[in-house]
């Protein structure tokens, strides 16, 4: 499933695109959802993270395509943003200050908007192949201080380890911290078959940043080191010794 948005002010623009859009899909048998805004705050606030963004530069209400381009990148790293105008001087801010996959002007011809679309879903299903990515809706900071949840797609070999603490799940990151309203018999559901093993009931580890585990302490290559509570530690051992065999 390709999940692609359209976020432009005009209507009559909208409609081209998803029409060019749907065309292309449809021709390529390929499953996919379309989502339309009209402006940049409905885009952030869908809270959503979806492959492909054909985004406008110059809405006239609200944030300008920039800046919700640069906000979208917080949510989502890897979605292709595809930015649509007539006005060259914003195509040094599009690809240097978000790293946009393209550009496209004004108005938009079939044929240079199949051109991106194949590039984008090629590398999209390409993507999909080598990663894994699992989502969860975050808690995070908002404007005006407001705390609310926000979808957010992380890659599973980026996430150390999950941790109960607080009545909220601490999802730890290579570079941050996330928290989340959760439990821990549902973090073990979803993250069994990704090679994650649980080694207390308040934590569950990815055996990939496994270092060593001395006595009831678990270190990880990170530098962390987690408890192993005795009623888990057999059973966490021989998962690890699985993961050990499988990965020689």
């Amino acid at each position: 499933m390709i999940e692609i948005a359209i976020c432009d002010d005009d209507e009559k623009d909208i409609n081209v695109i998803k029409n060019y859009v749907v065309e292309y899909m449809n021709e390529k048998n390929l499953s996919h959802t379309i989502s339309t805004y009209k402006t940049g705050e409905e885009l952030l606030e869908s809270n959503h993270s979806f492959n492909i963004v054909f985004l406008d530069i110059a809405m006239g209400n609200g944030m300008n395509g920039i800046i919700a381009g640069r906000k979208f990148r917080s949510i989502s790293r890897k979605t292709k943003i595809i930015y649509i105008t007539s006005f060259h001087e914003y195509m040094e801010q599009a690809f240097n200050g978000v790293h946009a996959f393209a550009y496209l002007e004004k108005p938009v011809v079939k044929d240079k908007i199949n051109l991106q679309l194949s590039e984008a879903v090629h590398i999209v299903e390409e993507e999909k192949q080598q990663k894994q990515v699992v989502t969860f809706e975050v808690l995070e900071v908002v404007e005006e201080q407001h705390l609310d949840t926000v979808i957010k797609e992380f890659d599973v070999d980026d996430i150390y380890y999950f941790e109960y603490v607080g009545r909220k799940i601490m999802l730890k990151t290579s570079k941050k911290e996330y928290f989340f309203i959760g439990q821990m018999k549902d973090i073990i559901k979803k993250m069994e078959s990704y090679m994650f093993a649980s080694c207390h009931q308040s934590y569950m580890v990815n055996m990939k940043y496994v270092l060593k585990i001395k006595g009831y302490d678990l270190y990880l290559k990170n530098g962390s080191i987690l408890p192993v509570s005795q009623k888990k530690s057999a059973n966490f051992r021989e998962k690890m010794n699985k993961f050990i065999h499988k990965s020689i």
